[in-house]
This record gives C-alpha cells, structure tokens and sequence, in this order.
C-alpha cells in the first residue's frame, strides 16, 4: 500500500503532529518499554515528554499522546506505523526516553538521575540549576523549588549514562540563576568544568539569558569578555531564546526577560555570532502566543544579526489553552524560510534530531 503523502510532503504531518499528537493502539503500547507507572514517556519539560517519533527516516517530531488524535501510532508485523483515520501514512522508528527515566533511578546518594541529565535524541541535556528564577508563563520549570545541583552530582549522572546510551553532543540548560554573583560563579564553574572535560569529545552548547561574567554588569564589555571566556572554556555554540516580540507580551508572559529588553539581547547574541560564528549561535520563537507577523519579525530581527530562529510551537500546560493550529504552523515556517533565505542563514536547529520539538523539516 502506498504511503497517503509523498516523501517530501511529510513536513505537514510532522505539523499535525505537533497540533494533535497521538493515540497509541494496543498492540503498540504492548510493545514498547513501560515505567514503574506503566508509562511510555517520561515527564519531562512540556515540549519534551511526548514520544520522540522518526517518521520515514526523515522527519523528527515529539508527539504528545492524545486519546483523541486523528493519528494513531501502532506495531504491525514487528513494525510501528502511522495512520490517520485508518489510512497507513509511514513507518514509524520510536525513541523511547533511557530506562533510567523512565524508571525514575537514582544515584547512589538518592538523587533521581533525571533531574541531573535527560537524553532527547542524540543530546545530552545536563542541568545545573532545578527550579527557575524567572516567572515566564508558559514554562513549568519555575514550579519547580530551585536549588543548585552539585558538579560532582552532575557528573556523576553524566558518567552512568554514556556507560547505557550513546550521545553525538551535550547541551546544558535547565533554569535561570538569580541575581546573585554565588549563582553566577557556580554556573561558570559547571561550564568550565564540562566544557573543560568534556568539550573535547562532544560539542557543547549552552541555553542562557543574556549575562555578563558578573552580576549586575550588562555592558558590551562584560557579555564580550563572558562570551569569550566560554570560548575558551571549550563551549562550541549558543541559544539565546528571544522567544518573543511583542513588547506587551513580553512584559505580561516573560516579564523578567523583558525587563532585560531586545535590544540587550540582540547586543548579546551579535557578540555570540561573532564569537562563535554563523551557525552556531541559535533564538527560539514561541509560535502561537502572538500574530503572526510578530513572530516573522523576530525571524527578520534575528536573520539580520547572524542568527538562527528556532519555530518552537506553543505547548500549553493545561487544557483551556490551546496549541497553535497546524495550518498557522506552516503558515509560519513558509514565509520565515523565505526570510532566513534573504540573509543566508538557517532556520535551526542545525541538528536533525534536535528538530523534535520545533517546527523544523530536515
């Protein structure tokens, strides 16, 4: 039976995906790896706890699960397959999060392995900080209590999975430190130390705020002199999310981003590209939480510096908000992929698998 889309048409189901998810049949939950809890996923932050999906070899997509989704994900002679209201689509490949997470392990010390590392793909995501010190509205790390987690706890989780998973590269993440220079210099000590011991043999880039080396030092001078530093630190490429445009959302959904201001972060991510280079220097968009044409403006502004835009879809935390239509989706990745091409960038990220969770087609 022939596939009901061709081969280069998969971006669009890739999109509805994002949209509606999954609903998984029987025979397919049967196959698959389970939790402690019977789960298949692990709860991880809300744009990463679907199931990671390669659809044909080409399209890479975190699909939520959904009872009610047009799309049912099920095995079939030994092999998973997609369909849409009974009418096969692809052949699915399933990455499943490691059964360290979905086991809810922990170190020797007690500490859950996954509130140190998660494996998305082929990254590593290690997180120095739990909790957030920013208050954006739409992400759930900031329910989260914040403390600080040891490099040596870090490590340590860093150690056990490359002796179970393989892994191509390393992104550290997690949340915003508060304004105090001890939060600071121990996050300059965590990429220091992975950067150090670990740069050589994995790429490393970092998600961060706009900062200077010190506390309460915003000026070109100290972005440039930190930027520098990582750098030398053996830190390979940057995010530097935007997220948003519009000054009123930004005040009401990131207020605390918004109070460091566009133009502070544009300053910052310039000085990142001319760091680090074209290509390695990436911002995340929110679509579906303002118009349009804001969001294609931020993918102007960014363009215009050097920099990747990033199309991460909306994913609401509760039910009475909604994600952005599939059509507003690829409404948005058409006319921002004429945009990139009018300065010469790209749309990121540049790492096939780490399209998951963006509105992004290899």
């Amino acid at each position: 039976m022939k596939n009901m889309y061709e081969r280069n048409e998969l971006y669009k189901v890739k999109i509805d995906l994002l949209c509606y998810g999954i609903t998984i049949s029987k025979s397919c939950y049967d196959s698959l790896e389970k939790g402690i809890n019977g789960n298949v996923n692990h709860n991880d932050y809300i744009t990463t706890k679907g199931l990671f999906l390669v659809l044909d070899e080409q399209a890479y997509v975190n699909a939520n699960l959904n009872k009610n989704s047009r799309y049912e994900l099920d095995f079939v002679d030994n092999k998973y397959v997609l369909f849409k209201e009974k009418v096969k689509i692809c052949k699915v490949d399933v990455i499943q999060s490691p059964s360290y997470a979905l086991q809810n392990k922990k170190l020797d010390n007690g500490i859950l392995i996954s509130d140190l590392v998660n494996l998305h793909g082929d990254r590593l995501r290690i997180q120095p900080i739990m909790g957030c010190a920013n208050r954006c509205k739409f992400c759930d790390l900031n329910c989260y209590k914040y403390h600080l987690n040891s490099i040596e706890n870090l490590d340590s989780a860093v150690k056990l999975v490359q002796k179970e998973s393989k892994f191509r590269h390393i992104l550290i993440s997690g949340g915003a430190p508060f304004d105090t220079q001890k939060d600071y210099d121990y996050l300059n000590s965590v990429y220091k130390y992975f950067g150090e011991n670990y740069g050589e043999e994995y790429p490393i880039d970092i998600m961060m705020v706009p900062r200077g080396l010190y506390v309460n030092d915003d000026s070109d001078a100290s972005y440039e002199e930190f930027l520098l530093k990582l750098k030398e630190w053996n830190i390979s490429s940057m995010a530097i999310n935007l997220e948003l445009y519009n000054d009123k959302l930004r005040e009401k959904l990131i207020p605390q981003k918004n109070f460091i201001g566009k133009e502070r972060y544009i300053n910052f991510i310039k000085l990142a590209v001319k760091i680090f280079g074209k290509g390695n220097v990436r911002s995340c968009i929110i679509i579906g939480l303002e118009r349009l044409e804001d969001s294609l403006k931020a993918v102007e502004l960014l363009s215009s510096v050097g920099c990747m835009p990033v199309l991460s879809p909306y994913v609401p935390m509760d039910e009475k908000d909604k994600v952005p239509t599939s059509e507003f989706m690829e409404e948005v990745l058409i006319k921002a992929s004429e945009i990139v091409k009018k300065y010469n960038v790209e749309l990121g990220p540049k790492c096939d698998f780490c399209k998951h969770n963006t509105i992004h087609f290899k």
